[in-house]
Formats: structure tokens, sequence, C-alpha cells
């Protein structure tokens, strides 16, 4: 319906524009002499590649306001026998109001073939803007999912006028939403899906949000992700559970964030969760010392610099070498809760490491 309604706007004042358009360039014209050619004959409103014989007063009625809807409508009936003449009105059709309404019949009948048209249409360069940006709505208003729609959702980058259809859509399915990482990317793209959406992504708690922090291929989707658990986070029971999601494997062979970004999301973090959350990222930073993963390490230390979570923890600004880092921690958590780290690891017994403990001040 909507994009009927768009349609016929815009047909009401394209027609008036032709008109006008029509008259003065006759006005402009010189006066023909004996010697010019006769004018050409005119050419038809909807010039399409081939109109069957029987389709062709169906494709004539489209041209007028009258009966443009009831002609679309039987359009639609014919169902994918119609696909080919309603694609190649809207692909060469001189009339604007045609190819509008020749997209919503293509919008209205199922199957593979109207979604290749309307795939066709939306990519065909020479197309107007205002075709293209309809044929793109109607692919939207096809998808027969939520997920199917934030797959839609970078239309709008080319196209701003998608981001309406694209919104009325997430808020038409939002209690079938399945993937939160694809919701995430949908919202980085087109933030006017942040306002249907973020009650969906924050009604399913923190593991899906974990989920896409710590594995999702697109760190956009991961720093959405960090920030949507720092508004969960509000809720001071679940610093726990966020806090021990970052504990170290032992026996890993690849650090938790694989792939991309590590982000910790910015809590009020009391002291017991401040220092299990440090502790695991301490236990990482030595992982990747071992390892040699510069760049990895890096990302654990750019976190370790937030005041609001090494602070409650009871350190100084960390230190970037980890053999410091470690007896800072130790002296924050007490030796045990090193040995413990050391001992995940295997690297307790080594005299580097030992070395490390007895520079750590009291048992506890």
């Amino acid at each position: 319906m909507l994009l009927s309604l768009m349609i016929g706007f815009a047909c009401t004042k394209a027609s008036t524009d032709v008109i006008q358009d029509t008259q003065a360039q006759r006005t402009a014209l010189p006066e023909l002499t004996q010697k010019d050619p006769p004018p050409p004959p005119p050419r038809p409103l909807v010039e399409v590649v081939s109109v069957p014989e029987d389709l062709q007063g169906l494709v004539s009625a489209l041209e007028e306001a009258e009966t443009a809807e009831a002609a679309a409508s039987k359009l639609t009936a014919m169902g994918p026998a119609a696909v080919p003449t309603l694609r190649d009105i809207a692909l060469h059709g001189e009339d604007i109001g045609a190819r509008g309404w020749a997209i919503t019949a293509l919008q209205q009948i199922p199957g593979a073939e109207a979604d290749t048209a309307l795939d066709g249409i939306y990519q065909y360069g020479a197309a107007p803007e205002l075709v293209r940006t309809w044929a793109g709505a109607a692919i939207i208003n096809r998808c027969a999912d939520l997920d199917c729609v934030m797959g839609k959702a970078s239309m709008a980058q080319q196209y701003p006028a998608l981001k309406r259809p694209i919104r009325l859509q997430v808020e038409a399915r939002s209690d079938s939403l399945q993937d939160i990482g694809a919701a995430l990317v949908a919202m980085s793209q087109n933030p006017d899906l942040t306002e249907p959406l973020a009650p969906v992504v924050l009604a399913g708690g923190p593991a899906p949000l974990l989920d896409v922090m710590f594995h999702h291929a697109d760190n956009n989707a991961r720093r959405m992700a960090a920030g949507f658990l720092g508004t969960l986070g509000q809720d001071d029971s679940l610093h726990m559970e966020i806090a021990k999601a970052y504990a170290y494997t032992p026996g890993a062979d690849k650090v938790l964030w694989q792939g991309g970004a590590l982000y910790v999301p910015s809590l009020q973090w009391q002291k017991k969760e401040a220092q299990v959350l440090v502790g695991h990222l301490v236990a990482w930073h030595l992982y990747c010392d071992r390892m040699g993963l510069v760049q990895e390490k890096q990302q654990i230390y750019n976190n370790l610099q937030s005041i609001n979570l090494h602070r409650p923890a009871g350190m100084d600004w960390p230190n970037q070498d980890t053999n410091a880092l470690l007896v800072q921690y130790g002296n924050a958590a007490g030796k045990q809760a090193l040995e413990r780290i050391l001992a995940e690891q295997g690297v307790k017994d080594e005299d580097k490491y030992q070395s490390l403990l007895g520079q750590v001040k009291g048992l506890r």
C-alpha cells in the first residue's frame, strides 16, 4: 500500500510534468520548411521490448490514473506469466506511473521469476533513481522474515529513501529476530533501525551479545554488542556473568576474540567483579606474550587502561610489560590468584615466574 501511494503521487506529478515539458518543447521548435523531413510519429507512452497482444489493453490501462490499480491487480493475478511484460514496462516504459504500477504488481507475484525481475530493475543503472528505489522497496517488502530484512539494510546506503520500508518491516517482524549479529550490523549501517530493534536485542539477554562481541566477523557488530551489554549491565547482578565470559581456556590454541577487535563493556565495576575480569585479561596477556601475539596483547592492554576497570580491581595504571603486569595483579588480587593464572598455563614452576611470585606482597 505504501509503495502504491508513493507511486500514485508520483504518477499525478509526472503526468503534469510531461504535458508541460512537451508543450514547452513544441513552442521552442522552429517552423518546418519544405526541405525539412516530416516529423516522426509520436512514441508510445509505454515502450517495452515485447507486449503480448492479449496484454496490450492492460498495459495501456496502466497509463491512466483511473484504471491503473485495477489493471495492476489483473496482471498480478496472472502470476509468473505476466512477469516478463511487467519487467519490460518497469525497465523501459516512458510513463513513470506505468513503471511504478508494474513494480507494484511484481511485488505481489510470488516466485523466483518476480524476485529476479525486481533485482534486475534495482540493479539497472539506466533506470531513473525513483524506479530503482521503488524496486528496492518491493524487494524489501517481499522478505518473509526479519533476518531477510536485515540482509537488505545496506540498500539504504545507496538509496536513503529505503530506510522507511526497512524500518516498517522491522517493526512488523521484530518478534521473529533470530540473528542478533545481523541485527547489529543492520543498525550500524542504518541507525534508523536502532529504535525498533533495540528492545528485541536487549530482550535476548547477555549470552547472544557476548557471542557476537567475541566472534562476529564485523567489528561494528562487536562494538555495538559491547554497547548493548553496557546497557544490560546497569543491572549489577549481570556483572559477574559478563566478567566470567572472558575466562582464559587452558590449552587454548587461539585467543577468545580471534578474528576481530576485543571490547569490554563500559560498566560501573565493583571490586570483586573487576578483579575477576582483570584476572582473565591478565591471563590472556600472559598467553599472548608466550605465543608472540603482539597485536592481540596490545588489544588487551588497551582495555586494561580503562580507569573504570583497573582502579576498582585495586591496580594503579597497568604496566604494558607482561611480567610487571603479573606482579601488579598479584599485589591487587593476591599471590594465590596469580599462582592460579600461572598454573593454568603450565608455567608456575618455571624459575622466571617463580621470581615474579616472590615480588608479590602477602598471600591473600
